[in-house]
């Protein structure tokens, strides 16, 4: 991890809280204050990763809920993707569970970022709400310090994570939140029981199969789009012999809505 960050702007925006927050049906999870003090990047200007994890603790209240929405300030425009992993790491995200792209124009608020298919949780695992940039401004919206490592995980690549204070920059916390529900529509309501994928592991060959699909897309553990295949039909076949070993996140999009799948790869 570089060391050299760079500090690009101070503007002070307040912003309210959801009013539901504490309803039974749904709660925010956030860590930040609402009021926008910084964006911060790289000296480099390259791409970045940035999350916030939310632990078992924190989760134990919210057993069979789903993540159904996200949401950034919105200070700079860029592209880039949301990625959500739930695992037991304690030095940074490793088991991804979903993934999509997102925009954000620099409207200085809140962008709420509705997820395609519904993450349910596993209060069990530690939560991990990340998202990187993929063009536009390399930039991080941040918060003052709220005290939490937590809500300040950082990367250059998505494989190596660090708190930020860690690294040479001045504690602060990530404006990120995820809103999690009881009623939202679940995976299976898509058809998700239908959709196959085969063999797992695969190593030459990676066979899919739902009803009305679109497309078929391929993540890597960091969230990059690695592959991206038309469907025509009920099935694709899709050659994987030039994948490096590993695991990768199969986003399949039919005419339903979005299923997701993990596959190993040898």
């Amino acid at each position: 991890m570089k060391k050299l960050f760079t500090i690009l702007t101070l503007m002070l925006v307040m912003a309210s809280f959801n009013a539901n927050a504490q309803q039974r049906d749904e709660a925010w999870l956030e860590y930040d204050n609402g009021v926008f003090m910084v964006d911060i990047g790289l000296l480099s200007g390259e791409p970045i990763y940035w999350g916030n994890m939310f632990t078992p603790n924190q989760l134990a209240d919210f057993d069979g809920y789903q993540l159904t929405k996200v949401k950034i300030w919105d200070h700079t425009p860029y592209n880039g993707y949301l990625i959500i992993y739930q695992d037991n790491s304690e030095t940074g995200p490793v088991d991804m569970v979903y993934v999509q792209q997102y925009s954000v124009a620099g409207t200085n608020d809140w962008a709420e970022i509705e997820l395609e298919t519904p993450v349910v949780l596993d209060v069990t695992k530690n939560l991990w709400i990340t998202f990187n940039n993929t063009d536009g401004e390399y930039t991080i919206p941040a918060a003052d310090d709220c005290g939490d490592a937590n809500s300040r995980w950082i990367s250059e690549d998505g494989r190596e994570w660090s708190d930020a204070s860690t690294v040479g920059m001045p504690p602060f916390t990530w404006l990120i939140r995820g809103l999690i529900s009881n009623d939202g529509v679940s995976v299976v309501e898509l058809g998700a029981e239908n959709a196959q994928i085969h063999p797992n592991p695969a190593t030459n060959v990676l066979n899919v199969s739902a009803n009305n699909m679109l497309n078929v897309s391929i993540f890597d553990i960091t969230g990059r789009a690695v592959g991206h295949y038309e469907a025509m039909g009920n099935e694709v076949t899709i050659d994987v012999a030039g994948y490096q070993s590993g695991l990768y996140l199969v986003r399949i999009e039919t005419e339903a809505g979005i299923i997701v799948k993990k596959v190993a790869i040898q």
